[in-house]
Parts: C-alpha cells; sequence; structure tokens
C-alpha cells in the first residue's frame, strides 16, 4: 500500500521522482525521532568515518556532550595525532562536496 501511495505522490507532481520523496521523508524522520540523530553520529564516529566534532554536529549537541553521551554508552574516544586528524577533515571535506 505505501508503494501505491508513493506512486500516487509522484504523479501528483508534489515530488520529482522517488529519491526526492524518500530524501524529504529521512530527513522528517530524523526531525521527528532526533535519537535516531545521535544514533548515526555515534555509529559513523566509531567506524572512524567523522571526527569528533563533525558527529557532535550531526548529533545536534556540543562536544563536550557528545563526549558524554560517547562515555554513556562505553565507546573510547580515538585521538588521533594532528597530522592524521589534518588528513581526516580534508577526507571529509572532500566526501562533503561529492
Amino acid at each position: 500500500m505505501i508503494k501505491d501511495k508513493v506512486e500516487a505522490v509522484i504523479r501528483s507532481g508534489v515530488y520529482p521522482d522517488e529519491s526526492e520523496l524518500y530524501d524529504e521523508a529521512i530527513r522528517t524522520l530524523f526531525e521527528v525521532k532526533s535519537d535516531l540523530k545521535t544514533i548515526a553520529a555515534v555509529e559513523l564516529y566509531k567506524e572512524e568515518e567523522i571526527s569528533l566534532e563533525k558527529a557532535a554536529e550531526i548529533a545536534g549537541v556540543n562536544v563536550v556532550q557528545f563526549k558524554e553521551i560517547l562515555s554513556q554508552r562505553g565507546i573510547t574516544r580515538w585521538v588521533g595525532s594532528g597530522e592524521d586528524e589534518l588528513k581526516r577533515r580534508t577526507e571529509e571535506l572532500k566526501k562533503a562536496k561529492r
């Protein structure tokens, strides 16, 4: 039934395609269930895909608060050298531009 509703909305012209509709649906889901932002930020941080600062931004909290979230979940923070951190942030910027 959901597929039928999605197709009907697309046909109505409200969204140009399914991708646009799903993008907005996911954005809305993250707004309504704000804990999902924290869950995503923690997972991305654990997988070393983003920095602590970026994870805090995604979660919608400051760095100190995000450190506390990590601590509450028993997650050890990683600390890279200045050069490692610079490389990581450069990669994040490259990904963001894509």
